[in-house]
């Protein structure tokens, strides 16, 4: 019986070792079983949340965003889905304590990323054609940055024409006024073989008057001589830094075409002596008159005495009065002291009228575009857009991440996709939403007027290299400014005039480019002389009527909506994220008054604290919390 006894207690002690590891590896099991569930519980209501996206904004954009006006919605959300959860726990059973939401990323933060990724998600199941690869967006972007390129410096090298065609029209009125005094001096000269003295005097005031002309010219020459060294020294640095943007035949011809230019001011340094020499003359030339009159005004006197003093003495018939050859002629020997020189240069400008009509289009452009480029029945929108909440207020103006160029690609062709522009037939109030990416002005007109000419600049510097690179566009440039300047054969200032033509050529083309695109044709992005469009003659039969006309569709061109989307990836910044947020919500704001971009959620982070009892071993705390993190971003 001794025996017996410790067997029993031997087996009691072992059982309750037993229990006690099989409770406490249950409680283990419990509690880490309860952590998962909790886990699963809070994820899964943080996914019923995300569920709640704006419906409208899918429907039309194909974005996901979280509306939340009141600013806690999330939290009370969140708990609302995760109750059932708690109810339902079971085994598991725990409640929630407390919630802490501890990150909110809203659709505008972040420089416009996360607006950027909404739309890399959806595009990235696209079906595209004609999108191009790496490779090929590498060589489109380098094509549009010659040719913004070409277009800077062409805008530089034209009024630097436009100034020494300034130049050369105060060097016709220099020599205009140098032959007038010879004139005038003719005059006088005959008035003294005549003995007309008061004549004479009034030759010589007339001349007086002309000669003071003179220094005027001169200064106002100098004025703008020194104007044009400075800025041409400018555009001369400009091209130095944009030769890397440009191919190796660009780079031969715009060189060649702009080495024109520093001969011209060579040349004109030699010139500028020989003006400036004038003034000199002047002073030497008013001294002459001065004396002349003088004595002319003497003889004259001698003239009146004697002939009062032949009055009195009637009876005196031998007196046969002064020498009148002889007093004359002392005033003549001063007059032919007067040298009036001639300038030995006499280029100017011989045909201004051509060279005015070429100015006209320049004018044209700048003054009335919208007039020139609208095909006929076509009206602009006066759509208005109330920007007092728009999204892009938030923007700092820094810039976000730099996208890559299928990026950007993929951007735009998302904008051509869901945004309405000139040509789009919605019927809506504010209409140019692809124009407004570009300008983001607040009508209509102001983006439309932008996004045009943007898009005149972009024609314009294509245009231009294909002219440079064409020899026989060249040689018809050559030859209508041989024209203008009436000299045979390139002299530094029919290069200049030449330069001139070609850069109003490819505007005009331009103008022809936006008018066809504006009807719905598509146009080249690289010209040829197959789907060139504008002559020389035609060009300068627009310039003069102010009316340009075109027509067709090149195969395999670029249409409106493709030139808007060119610019747009030219210009890629995180700005344009901005105001496509400000486009969503303008038309949202269409059937909701009250919604903001500024109120959708892109990305949540949540926080909860569960409560949870032991089953087993309790002891003084039967109570244990459980932190729990979850995040969900669309």
């Amino acid at each position: 019986m001794h025996n017996n006894g410790h067997i029993t207690v031997f087996l009691s002690l072992t059982l309750l070792c037993i229990l006690s590891l099989m409770c406490g590896l249950l409680e283990s099991a419990r509690t880490a079983g309860t952590r998962w569930y909790l886990k699963l519980a809070a994820d899964s209501a943080m996914d019923s949340v995300f569920s709640k996206y704006h419906r409208e904004a899918w429907d039309k954009y194909r974005i996901f965003l979280l509306e939340d006006k009141s600013g806690d919605q999330l939290e009370q959300d969140w708990l609302d889905y995760i109750k059932p959860y708690m109810e339902h726990s079971g085994w598991y059973s725990m409640n929630i304590e407390s919630t802490n939401l501890m990150q909110r990323v809203q659709i505008t933060d972040g420089r416009g990323k996360y607006m950027k990724q909404e739309i890399l998600d959806y595009m990235k199941y696209g079906i595209f054609d004609h999108i191009p690869d790496e490779a090929g967006a590498v060589t489109m972007l380098a094509d549009l940055k010659e040719a913004a390129a070409v277009k800077d410096l062409s805008k530089s090298y034209v009024e630097h024409t436009k100034e020494a065609v300034r130049l050369e029209h105060v060097i016709e009125d220099i020599n205009s006024s140098l032959e007038k005094q010879k004139q005038i001096w003719q005059e006088a000269d005959s008035c003294l073989n005549n003995y007309d003295g008061y004549g004479f005097i009034e030759k010589a005031d007339d001349l007086k008057k002309e000669i003071n002309r003179i220094p005027t010219l001169i200064k106002t020459y100098g004025d703008i001589a020194d104007e044009l060294n400075i800025q041409l020294q400018n555009t001369k640095n400009k091209k130095a830094e944009a030769m890397n943007q440009l191919s190796a035949p660009v780079q031969k011809t715009i060189s060649s075409d702009t080495d024109w230019y520093d001969s011209y001011v060579r040349q004109d340094g030699e010139r500028r002596k020989e003006v400036e020499a004038l003034e000199g003359e002047v002073i030497h030339i008013k001294e002459k008159i001065e004396r002349s009159k003088d004595r002319a005004m003497e003889v004259e006197q001698i003239i009146d005495e004697w002939d009062s003093s032949s009055d009195d003495d009637d009876d005196d018939d031998d007196d046969d009065g002064p020498d009148l050859s002889e007093l004359w002629g002392s005033v003549r020997d001063i007059w032919c002291e007067i040298h009036i020189s001639a300038l030995s240069y006499t280029n100017g400008v011989k045909d201004p009228e051509k060279e005015k009509i070429l100015e006209k289009v320049q004018d044209l452009v700048k003054n009335g575009l919208m007039a020139l480029v609208l095909p006929e029945g076509k009206e602009v929108s006066k759509g208005v857009l109330n920007n007092n909440s728009f999204p892009s207020l938030l923007y700092t103006g820094e810039q976000g991440e730099i996208d890559g160029l299928i990026d950007r690609i993929l951007f735009e062709e998302y904008c051509g996709r869901f945004l309405t522009n000139f040509l789009s037939e919605e019927g809506k109030d504010v209409k140019y939403e692809m124009e407004y990416l570009i300008a983001g002005k607040n009508t209509d007109e102001k983006n439309f007027s932008q996004a045009v000419s943007d898009i005149l600049v972009m024609r314009e510097g294509l245009n231009l290299v294909h002219i440079l690179t064409d020899q026989e566009k060249r040689e018809e440039a050559n030859a209508l400014a041989g024209v203008i300047t009436g000299v045979t054969g390139l002299t530094p200032l029919t290069g200049l005039v030449a330069f001139f033509v070609m850069s109003i050529w490819a505007m005009g083309e331009a103008i022809v480019d936006i008018r066809r695109l504006l009807q719905g044709e598509k146009v080249s992005l690289i010209k040829s002389k197959e789907n060139w469009r504008l002559s020389l003659g035609s060009l300068l039969d627009s310039g003069s009527q102010g009316k340009f006309e075109g027509g067709g569709s090149d195969n395999n061109g670029v249409d409106y909506t493709g030139y808007l989307k060119l610019i747009l990836f030219v210009s890629h910044s995180s700005l344009q994220y901005y105001r496509l947020m400000d486009i969503i919500q303008m038309n949202l704001c269409a059937a909701d008054e009250e919604f903001r971009m500024s109120h959708c959620i892109y990305r949540a982070e949540m926080k909860g604290t569960g409560v949870s009892r032991h089953f087993f071993f309790g002891g003084l705390e039967p109570v244990f919390r459980i932190d729990v993190r979850t995040e969900k971003a669309y």
